[in-house]
């Protein structure tokens, strides 16, 4: 049955107009610069798999200066129950599928209305139980439905929203100039073996660029843990809501992972609260990240929390350590700034990501010095001084600070300090020997190892291909101990490209496994017609990043990869992986792909 509509609170207030802010411009804009390229320096990487970042709601209206998109397909589902089961519990979780009221999950102006997870926080937080219930006094009413993203929440639009403006802006705009070089210069030595980056490549390296800048503007979002949300970043591109929103993809996106970061901090207590529905994703994580590294302090995967009947859950963020017995919780330090939260679909078809929320129950006030990120310029100077963190947040928050040039100064910063230097780093994990220091010849994959680039509980395989057209490179996996593979391939600047109309990633799910429980994957160029076939994207020089995860570790059993390059016209086909399929085959494949990727953004088809 579909659970009763529930109470929620709106997630974006309304901001009061811009006043004459003029005498505080040229005080702000010095702070923004001082504060913000302490907070490049101090806050972590926001990448695919070790940082990333969420904003912090400003207290200025903005307008939309993105293109339209088509509206949405008139598509309607009666709700159902399904029963799945989750890793952390014995018992069945009932998982009811979302309902919609007639009027959609839009407002009024077609914004989505606030995420379905924000009903769970009043019932269920460890404390501040009273507060929370002040804050949720103004309320809207939804019910829950299958047929919409729990991605699609207005803070999600209002994020994408501002960040677009960002990478509009001339500094932006400039340092954009800056990075391609970089990012080139950095291709032309980690390539070097092979001649540096081909002319396909060249060709998507501006793409790249774009992607990375709009990529920091979200992580310029971060700067304020004092007014946190959840943002879905390191993105394809996508349209919904009548927004063009541009791709945020770097280092190693995972065409399997949702990602969403919040920014969090000693100082204050949290509350993240959230539901799964239908199928649980195959992985789930939430980690803890510090510092400049971005290195993970703590990690909670799905096996590790409590899971309610209903497939709600709570999890509290603070400075305290866990009560005894209390397992839905993670400890911050001084130097926490995120929390990275990924959901791994392997069936993109029945897997979705959960619902998901933030509230913050305790803590100093938004103020102008968390605006312009002092509590990452600063860190356990302010974070373990509570007094001080009093102080420093007397100054309320101005709009002028979230304009968008306050904001793309802040945003190309974060490009030119850490661009260059993280795309030769992460090239490198596929090029150069990490022992040695020496390049590493080309169609050879690294043996699974953990990686302190990568999530801290997951192994990597690392390599780069380069292939004639008539060449393929066969890739023969023993996953071991781990119950998820991921097999993406990337162009030389780390990104993923056409993965949804392409089938350039296979995982675990969607392979087909040889009897001996190995995998067997073709990656080419042109499509032999195997059951695993792995496209390029149409180039012949790229990037494979394996991931493997949900590690058992009760089985000593070791993940292996080997490699090896063919014709394709001595292909053989002794394995289930390489076994003959029809076109007719490939092309239902194809779709049922493009489908589940849809529904990651429903209801709005992608092009």
């Amino acid at each position: 049955m579909r659970p009763s509509a529930r109470p929620i609170r709106s997630v974006d207030d309304s901001a009061p107009p811009i006043v004459s802010y003029a005498k505080y411009v040229g005080r702000v804009g010095a702070l923004a610069v001082f504060l913000g390229v302490g907070a490049a320096i101090a806050m972590p990487t926001a990448h695919a798999d070790t940082g990333g970042s969420a904003h912090s709601p400003g207290s200025s209206s903005h307008s939309t200066t993105a293109k339209k998109s088509s509206s949405a397909p008139d598509r309607h589902a009666q709700g159902r129950s399904a029963r799945v089961t989750t890793a952390s519990a014995a018992s069945t979780v009932t998982a009811v599928r979302r309902t919609v009221a007639s009027t959609g999950r839009t407002g009024p102006t077609g914004t989505p209305a606030a995420s379905p997870a924000d009903v769970a926080a009043v019932a269920y937080t460890r404390r501040r139980a009273a507060s929370l219930q002040q804050s949720a006094a103004a309320t809207s009413v939804v019910t829950l439905t299958n047929e919409v993203s729990p991605l699609g929440t207005q803070q999600q639009i209002s994020r994408e929203q501002l960040a677009m403006e960002a990478v509009n802006t001339i500094p932006v705009k400039l340092m954009k100039l800056i990075l391609r070089q970089g990012f080139l210069a950095a291709a032309e030595k980690q390539f070097a073996l092979v001649g540096g980056p081909d002319a396909a490549n060249l060709a998507a390296l501006d793409n790249a660029v774009d992607e990375y800048a709009l990529a920091s503007a979200f992580s310029e979002q971060i700067l304020n843990p004092m007014n946190p949300a959840v943002v879905t970043q390191v993105a394809p591109p996508h349209s919904w809501y009548g927004v063009d929103v541009g791709g945020s993809r770097l280092l190693y996106d995972n065409p399997d992972t949702i990602y969403r970061f919040i920014p969090v901090n000693k100082t204050s207590e949290y509350v993240i609260t959230g539901r799964f529905y239908n199928e649980i994703p195959a992985d789930t994580t939430f980690s803890v990240l510090e510092g400049s590294s971005g290195k993970t302090s703590k990690i909670l995967s799905l096996k590790d929390i409590d899971v309610s009947e209903d497939g709600s859950f709570v999890i509290t963020v603070s400075g305290d350590p866990a009560a005894p017995g209390e397992k839905n919780h993670l400890q911050l330090t001084s130097s926490s700034t995120l929390v990275a939260v990924r959901n791994t679909l392997g069936d993109w078809n029945t897997e979705e990501p959960m619902d998901l929320a933030v509230h913050k129950v305790s803590g100093p006030p938004n103020s102008l010095f968390a605006q312009l990120g002092g509590f990452l310029f600063f860190g356990s100077v302010v974070n373990d001084n509570p007094l001080l963190a009093k102080l420093v947040s007397l100054v309320p928050p101005l709009p002028i600070a979230d304009a968008p040039i306050v904001r793309g100064t802040l945003t190309a910063l974060l490009m030119v300090i850490r661009g260059a230097n993280q795309e030769a780093k992460y090239m490198a994990l596929a090029t150069t020997d990490p022992d040695t220091g020496m390049p590493r010849q080309p169609n050879t994959m690294t043996q699974p190892a953990s990686n302190a680039e990568f999530l801290a509980n997951q192994l990597q395989s690392n390599g780069y291909f380069q292939l004639a057209d008539d060449e393929a490179l066969v890739l023969t996996i023993d996953p071991g101990n781990a119950k998820f593979v991921s097999i993406p391939v990337y162009n030389d600047w780390t990104i993923t490209d056409d993965y949804w109309n392409e089938q350039t990633s296979l995982n675990s799910d969607q392979a087909v496994k040889n009897d001996d429980g190995t995998y067997t994957v073709v990656i080419s160029q042109t499509d032999p017609l195997v059951a695993n076939w792995i496209s390029t994207g149409g180039l012949n020089q790229g990037i494979i990043s394996m991931r493997f995860q949900n590690l058992d570790d009760d089985d000593p059993a070791q993940p292996g990869v080997q490699a090896e390059v063919v014709k394709l016209d001595a292909l053989t086909h002794d394995t289930n992986g390489t076994a003959v399929i029809t076109q007719a085959q490939r092309d239902e494949q194809l779709a049922l792909r493009k489908a589940g990727f849809d529904k990651r953004w429903a209801p709005y088809p992608q092009s």
